[in-house]
């Protein structure tokens, strides 16, 4: 089985020299779906950030699906970028109806009308979400934003999936929902990477779970 993630002696720190990151070591191999938990402010948000190179490293090394993201130069980084789904954490969609946020997205890419329709149809359609799609974005319920943005995270067929916080301020249920929907979304190929806070969701447990706590990440 190919690598997808390869993170080796990671570290990252504040500009006041605090210590938020240290020697970081995690593997994700291509096809897996892996959950990441730990207390708020355990530094899972910020390695996603610098997995999805929107954050640039500081110290060593990224390599995501054999690409070293601490020497791509701005050209590849942008181009490197759109391969990687993010679900950011609070994710909070545009004023516009659940598919012209998917449609502004792939138009923005390049995708033609026709393309990017296709697209946003077959993303909609996979979230559960295809019956709301002329629905409004700000009337959806806490559970279909979840949704919504996984959507948007997946349209243009990434190769990585990585989704920050997607159970938070969800009920039992609803995130037993999402995680669901996490491994139906890993089940048609895509290797998914999921940060959220303890306790996760039951369903999480029958994929490996890796534990973050003070900058380090135990089991990767």
């Amino acid at each position: 089985m190919s690598v997808m993630i390869q993170v080796a002696e990671l570290g990252y720190s504040t500009e006041d020299g605090i210590k938020v990151l240290e020697d970081v070591h995690l593997r994700v191999d291509r096809g897996e779906l892996v959950f990441l938990s730990g207390p708020p402010s355990a530094g899972k948000s910020l390695l996603l950030g610098l997995l999805a190179g929107h954050i640039p490293p500081q110290r060593g090394q990224i390599l995501v699906y054999g690409r070293n993201v601490a020497r791509l130069n701005r050209e590849k980084t942008l181009k490197f970028r759109r391969q990687i789904g993010f679900l950011p954490q609070g994710f909070a969609p545009l004023p516009r109806t659940v598919m012209e946020n998917l449609t502004f997205k792939l138009r923005a890419l390049g995708d033609f009308k026709e393309q990017g329709e296709e697209k946003a149809t077959f993303a909609l359609e996979t979230v559960g979400l295809l019956r709301e799609q002329t629905t409004p974005a700000e009337e959806l319920t806490s559970l279909e934003r979840v949704k919504l943005g996984l959507a948007i995270a997946i349209c243009d067929d990434p190769i990585l999936l990585l989704a920050d916080g997607p159970f938070d301020g969800l009920n039992p249920d609803d995130q037993t929902e999402v995680c669901e929907l996490l491994e139906r979304i890993n089940g048609r190929g895509m290797t998914v990477l999921v940060a959220g806070r303890d306790p996760l969701p039951s369903p999480a447990q029958r994929h490996r779970v890796l534990r973050m706590a003070d900058g380090t990440v135990n089991g990767g």
